[in-house]
């Protein structure tokens, strides 16, 4: 009988960080005492994380070692689980942006696969780094409880690999992903090492 090692994956977004109105991406904004709190409300009651994973941007990683400290737990942080780099166009407000590249914005948003004009990161790029991200804290971290502490685009892009979705936009506009939304990945890895994952939103109930 195949037996399946159990891995529990609770991804947490940033709360509300400084820079509001702006394109965030890469600009390492500090997370705000709102944030934290609503970071604080999203994980109550989550009291058996064995590690915690964090991206090292402020709006993330500042809550990270915070938990981590609290419950004594080994925090990591690692740069593949950044959100996009928006290039140019990085820490700027929507409206700037919006007078100064409204055409090329509407366009890149229409179809981001296709173009990248801020010059940042091409979002075929940023696939493969979630997915490299996900194996490698897969194959490093097997049978444990992790919180991960990232960003939107990140889990927005992570829904789209574990749910094999095709390479469009519609996925960027169907999804809302509030200030401290959480989702939950199960992984279930069998003998031969393959890894049958399954999204789960958690309620209190599980706790």
């Amino acid at each position: 009988m195949t037996q399946c090692v159990k891995t529990r994956i609770d991804i947490l977004r940033h709360g509300l960080p400084e820079g509001h109105g702006c394109l965030r991406g890469h600009t390492d904004f500090p997370i705000t005492e709102s944030g934290l709190v609503q970071m604080h409300t999203a994980v109550k009651g989550l009291n058996d994380i064995e590690q915690i994973i964090t991206s090292p941007l402020l709006r993330c990683s500042d809550f990270a070692y915070m938990f981590a400290q609290k419950f004594a737990l080994p925090c990591h942080h690692f740069a593949h689980w950044k959100e996009m780099d928006f290039g140019e166009w990085d820490g700027q407000s929507h409206d700037s942006l919006w007078q100064q590249h409204g055409a090329s914005l509407e366009q890149y948003w229409q179809n981001p696969w296709l173009s990248t004009p801020h010059g940042g990161e091409a979002l075929k790029d940023f696939d493969l780094r979630i997915e490299q991200a996900w194996k490698h804290l897969l194959d490093n971290f097997l049978g444990q409880n992790i919180l991960l502490v990232t960003h939107a685009g990140v889990m927005k892009q992570l829904m789209r690999i574990l749910l094999e979705m095709p390479e469009s936009t519609s996925y960027l506009h169907r999804i809302d992903l509030p200030y401290a939304a959480r989702y939950r990945v199960t992984v279930a890895t069998d003998d031969s090492g393959m890894h049958w994952p399954q999204i789960q939103w958690p309620t209190e109930q599980q706790y």
